[in-house]
């Protein structure tokens, strides 16, 4: 079968479907959403290389780039509204609901028409979120794209009840965001959230979490994967690429969430690393 050329997004939050390995299971939904000063061709790559190594289809939600001062402020706004929405919003579990799908669609309609934010790709994930409302659900966030997915996923538990968070699955790489919802966690009865980061990257550090345990205090610390790079200096913007996250263990976690094995194969290494350079060629991104 020829490879599928992988779709270059137009707009903030444009969703595309990545499957380079055409595999046919869409079951859980595994979404990818991009950090700060990701190009269009850069994250319809990033989310071709995910479909690879997961051996799953991806849905790339993208947040567009607007040039590096634009951007800033734009992470500067999101930061704001995820750190208030714990600190002012609702700081206790929301009871659940039962939902039909016609009802799911109602509410999100409505809660799009009454709702304020200012990053439209967190407008597209909590549509996405909602609409696969009580199946599992994967996501992939990397940077700024922690921002989005927690504030999208506030609005969730706001409208849908804490219990809707059961089938959410986060996995953060190099995340900012200071607060996510308290339906998230594990000893909630949520889906879970697994922490991937450089300790010495200065945008890990925004995190206070990351931050504590920098300086020895790691109780407030979730489970993952916490390291320092290598010749990066005590604090720094090197390690914050996704490329470098991508290499920790979160890899092996998701691929065991999927129901894969945890290495590769000798063969699948060749064959995805052929289909890796094909999909630079086919996106037409320099690397």
């Amino acid at each position: 079968m020829a490879p599928t050329i992988p779709a270059v997004p137009s707009k903030d939050g444009d969703v595309n479907t990545y499957n380079l390995l055409n595999i046919p299971a869409n079951t859980p939904r595994l979404y990818y959403v991009n950090g700060i000063r990701n190009s269009a061709k850069d994250h319809a790559l990033t989310a071709s290389l995910l479909s690879i190594l997961c051996e799953h289809p991806v849905q790339g939600v993208y947040n567009q780039s607007n040039g590096a001062i634009l951007d800033l402020g734009q992470c500067l706004l999101d930061y704001t509204q995820n750190a208030s929405a714990r600190v002012f919003g609702n700081r206790k579990l929301v009871p659940g609901k039962t939902l039909r799908d016609d009802e799911v669609q109602k509410i999100v309609d409505e809660t799009i028409k009454g709702s304020f934010v200012w990053n439209q790709a967190t407008v597209t994930l909590f549509k996405e979120v909602a609409n696969n409302y009580g199946r599992n659900t994967l996501i992939v966030a990397h940077s700024q794209g922690n921002l989005i997915t927690s504030n999208a996923l506030f609005i969730i538990e706001r409208v849908f009840g804490s219990a809707a968070l059961k089938y959410v699955r986060v996995y953060s790489l190099a995340s900012p965001s200071p607060a996510w919802p308290l339906g998230l966690r594990y000893t909630n009865g949520g889906g879970g959230r697994q922490e991937n980061a450089f300790m010495n990257d200065l945008v890990s550090l925004l995190r206070p979490h990351n931050l504590a345990a920098k300086v020895g205090v790691t109780r407030f610390q979730n489970a993952g994967d916490f390291r320092t790079h290598a010749g990066a200096g005590t604090v720094s913007l090197t390690p914050h690429g996704v490329n470098e996250n991508i290499a920790l263990n979160f890899l092996q976690s998701i691929r065991v969430d999927l129901g894969k094995t945890k290495e590769f194969a000798p063969d699948f290494l060749e064959k995805s690393n052929k289909m890796a350079e094909d999909a630079i060629k086919m996106i037409g991104v320099n690397k």
